[in-house]
Parts: structure tokens; C-alpha cells; sequence
């Protein structure tokens, strides 16, 4: 049957058309794409960058009560906390000191942070448990507290989850939140899938509220992918963690005495009241079992208070609601809080820069890193560029974006 012209001359025309059109929908689309991919590179740039920042700024006051850090910047004018300490403030740490440091200076817990990067280089984002602390065994040379005795236990083939319980008086300390930000930075607007890589992550040294305070973290880096409110960024985080559980109940003890309308310093006296160190800077009492009440070997750190994750992660919610999004600000009440300092300004410094992204960090405090992070790990490359590294994380990103989108 012969077809008439004019509907071949119609059918052409109508394949011209669409195809002109799909390819400029392809276009739209790549570019689409490629500024979404930007978009996530500069913010998890952002957080890498200001959990960095965080870190230098809060280590020359690490375990320091908020009084002694008043003191002590007041001795050198320089309270409240604006910048980086200056050269003359006393610390044993002078190297975190202005002008003392052109790179960022290697920190256990961006050290762990690496090791997670590594475990997702070499097993992907299906990782188990068991992969990342045979990791750990392969590259991390010494950890303190739960971290430590989670790798001896490693060492002596006790494997995740009895690793986090076998002779581990430290299972509800600060260091699986200390480290979780890498799990919101893969997982951008994905609360929910944040919080299982951080459980998978913090399950091999911490239990309760060791677990919680590390999902706690990752979905407030999650959302700070996608969202600029602070306040709703801390609320929204606390659906992936137990209702009633004790992390929970502080992070609501900040919120209502923020909305109270308290200054900040009010609401820290509130908290350190409540979960805060007692004078003698220790917890109430001992350890349950009398052969961790030692300062010999694994258990050197005996019962110290502020390296509980319970006061510090309320002193990170209080630095964020108080912050107001602010980055300055927001890290500098992290490290005026006192307690595990260095950890609370980088875990505030990872959420509000993966809030604004890196370009929006200011210059004075991204400028003095030069760009180099270092590690004091094994057994792989101890400098890096944090662009790099960024940029490393963001394809896992991508990956778990993918992931999602195929459900």
C-alpha cells in the first residue's frame, strides 16, 4: 500500500521535532545535573572543611572546663571566642595556636573519619561492620577510650558487635559521634540512610547512647545538605534516634531552654547541672566494675566526665541553636562550652558548613589549612588536599543517591 506524501512529510516533521526537543531536554537535564553535582561538591566540601576548622580551633582547650577557657582568653583579651587562639594563650597544644599551623593538624577524629573513606574506597557503600574494623586494624596505629579498646579487642579476633561490650567501660563515649559526619555527607537529604551507615560505623566500639549520639550527627549533617533552618535541621534530626532515650531527652532540654528565651550562658549552666562534670572534672562514682577504676593501661582515662557523649552532644545543639546559622559564631560557642572542645566545634563546624557550603566559609578561617589535611595514620597517604578528599566523597555521594533513587 502506497503512503501518501502528505503523511510522510507529517511524520517526518513530527520526528524532527521531538527529536530537537529530546535533545534539548538532554541538555537541560546534563546541565541540570552537573550544577546539582556542584552543589553537592560544595557542600560536602563545606563540611569537610569546617569540621577541620572546628577541630584546630577547639584543640588548644580540649578537656577544658568553661571556666578555665574564660579565664585563660581573658588573660590574653580575647573573650568571647571570635577566631583561632592567639600565640600567646597558654595550651599544651601551641601547635593549633595563630600562625603556628598551615595545614590542618592530624586529629583521631578526622583520623577515623579517613579509615571510613578508605573502608568505602575499598568495599563501597555495602560495607560491613566487620570491613570497617578490619580496616581500623590495617591502618589506625593508637585510639583512646572506646576507640582503644575496641581495636585490642580486634587485635585479639573479638569482632563487632561483642567488640563494642568486651572490657569496654567507655561504650557510651563521644567517640562514634566524633566521627559520624562522613555518613551525612554521603547520604545528603537521606537522614534516615545516615544514621544506618553511622550505626554500622559506631556499633564496633559503642552501644545506647554511644550509637545514638553518632546517628544524631549524621542526620544533622544529612539535612544540612539540603536545608538552611537550624532549628528544624535539630528537631527533624531526633526521629532516628529512640524518643526517650537519654540523648534524646538532653537535645530537648537545650530546645526548651532555648525557646525559654535563656542567653546562652543560662542554658549551659542548665546543662552542665544536668549532664555536665562534677567539680573534681570526673562522673559520680566509679566504674561499675572495680578493674576499670585504674589509670593503667587501656583504662587511663578512667571515669572523666567530659568525654561523655551525653554533655557534648547537648553543647553541639546548643551552639547550633544559639549559632543561628552562623558560622563564626556557631563554632566559637562549641569551643566556649568547653569539654571535649576540639570534637564540638568540628562536629558544628561540619554541620553548618555543609549547610553553606565551603565558598561561603570565610576566608580568615579556611585560608590558614592551605588546603592540606594530615593524618597520623598507617599504611596510606598521610597528606592530602581536602578538595580532594571532598571530591572523593562526593562520588560515594552520588553513589547513594543512585542507590535511593533505584528503590
Amino acid at each position: 500500500m502506497k503512503i501518501p506524501r502528505v503523511i510522510v512529510f507529517l511524520g517526518l516533521t513530527f520526528f524532527f521535532i521531538n527529536t530537537d526537543s529530546l535533545k534539548a531536554q538532554t541538555f537541560e537535564d546534563k546541565q541540570k545535573s552537573s550544577q546539582d553535582d556542584n552543589v553537592l561538591m560544595d557542600r560536602i566540601h563545606g563540611s569537610l572543611l569546617g569540621k577541620c576548622i572546628g577541630l584546630n580551633l577547639g584543640q588548644p582547650v580540649e578537656g577544658w572546663s568553661k571556666q578555665q577557657i574564660e579565664e585563660e582568653a581573658k588573660r590574653v583579651v580575647f573573650y568571647p571566642v571570635v577566631y583561632y587562639f592567639p600565640a600567646d594563650f597558654k595550651t599544651p597544644y601551641p601547635g593549633t595556636l595563630q600562625g603556628k599551623f598551615d595545614h590542618f593538624l592530624a586529629n583521631d577524629d578526622t583520623d577515623l573519619m579517613t579509615v571510613s573513606m578508605l573502608t568505602l574506597r575499598e568495599y563501597g557503600i555495602y560495607f560491613t561492620p566487620r570491613q570497617l574494623a578490619d580496616k581500623w586494624v590495617r591502618h589506625v596505629k593508637f585510639a583512646c577510650t572506646a576507640e582503644g579498646v575496641a581495636l585490642h579487642n580486634f587485635k585479639r579476633d573479638i569482632w563487632p558487635p561483642e567488640s563494642a561490650v568486651v572490657d569496654n567501660p567507655y561504650e557510651q563515649w563521644i567517640g562514634a559521634q566524633m566521627r559520624a559526619d562522613i555518613w551525612g555527607m554521603i547520604a545528603p537529604g537521606l537522614p534516615q540512610k545516615a544514621a544506618e551507615f553511622a550505626l554500622r560505623d559506631a556499633s564496633i566500639s559503642h552501644v545506647r547512647n554511644g550509637i545514638y549520639g553518632a546517628q544524631y550527627v549524621a542526620a544533622m549533617v544529612s539535612l544540612a545538605m539540603t536545608q538552611k533552618d537550624v532549628k528544624n535541621l535539630v528537631l527533624e534530626a531526633l526521629k532516628v534516634i529512640p524518643e526517650h532515650c537519654e540523648y534524646a531527652i538532653a537535645v530537648r532540654d537545650v530546645i526548651s531552654w532555648h525557646e525559654a528565651g535563656y542567653d546562652w550562658q543560662k542554658t549551659w549552666r542548665l546543662l552542665d547541672d544536668r549532664y555536665g562534670w562534677n567539680d573534681d572534672g570526673v562522673r559520680r562514682g566509679g566504674f561499675v566494675e572495680d578493674r576499670f577504676n585504674t589509670v593503667k593501661g587501656l583504662y587511663q582515662w578512667e571515669n572523666m566526665r567530659w568525654v561523655h557523649v551525653m554533655p557534648n552532644g547537648a553543647a553541639c545543639v546548643l551552639a547550633l541553636l544559639y549559632g543561628e546559622g552562623d558560622f563564626t559564631k556557631s563554632i566559637c560557642l562549641a569551643t566556649m562550652c568547653g569539654y571535649d572542645a576540639d570534637c564540638n566545634a568540628g562536629t558544628v563546624g561540619g554541620i553548618i558548613g555543609a549547610m553553606h557550603g565551603q565558598a561561603a566559609i570565610p576566608s580568615k578561617w579556611k585560608d590558614p589549612l592551605n588546603d592540606r589535611f594530615k593524618n597520623g595514620l598507617k599504611n596510606c597517604e598521610n597528606e592530602m588536599k581536602i578538595s580532594d578528599m571532598a571530591r572523593e566523597i562526593s562520588g560515594f555521594a552520588q553513589q547513594v543517591n543512585a542507590s535511593h533513587a533505584q528503590r
